[in-house]
């Protein structure tokens, strides 16, 4: 297979800190003037749509890779910083945020495909809401700690 551009090394994501873990995603730079990680920090567009395409789809499975290897970390908000620092006006960056978007929407789908997802949601909602509920009750009782000392 032949691409314009070259791939970043594929890699495991392993470490004992969360920040450098991130830090080794091909996307993530630390930028001069921010305190925190830029989390779209892509090459120039190539003007290869097919070639921008495979690049992102690259990085997105850079991204499956990490969140295989850092399960704890699964619903944090990577996805989200993601997509916070893309630049969607950007014309010529399409091809590498289609890419990576549409390979992460078919790696869904496999996903989706050997769970029923209703009821899975639904187990979700039962864990947040009981999660809630725990963090009041521990709120109380180190209230209720304090006063009687």
């Amino acid at each position: 297979m032949h691409h314009a551009q070259t791939f970043p090394p594929r890699r495991r994501y392993k470490l004992n800190s969360l920040a450098r873990q991130e830090a080794l995603l091909p996307f993530v730079r630390l930028c001069p003037g921010r305190t925190y990680a830029h989390y779209w920090h892509m090459p120039a567009p190539s003007k290869d749509y097919p070639a921008d395409s495979a690049y992102g789809r690259e990085c997105a499975a850079h991204l499956l890779q990490w969140l295989k290897d850092n399960r704890e970390y699964v619903g944090k908000g990577l996805l989200s910083r993601v997509a916070r620092d893309i630049d969607f006006d950007d014309r010529d960056g399409r091809g590498q945020w289609m890419g990576f978007f549409n390979y992460l929407e078919i790696m869904m789908l496999l996903g989706a495909d050997r769970v029923r997802v209703y009821r899975h949601a639904d187990s979700q909602h039962q864990l947040y809401l009981a999660l809630g509920q725990r963090i009041d009750l521990e709120a109380r009782i180190r209230r209720i700690r304090l006063r009687n000392r």
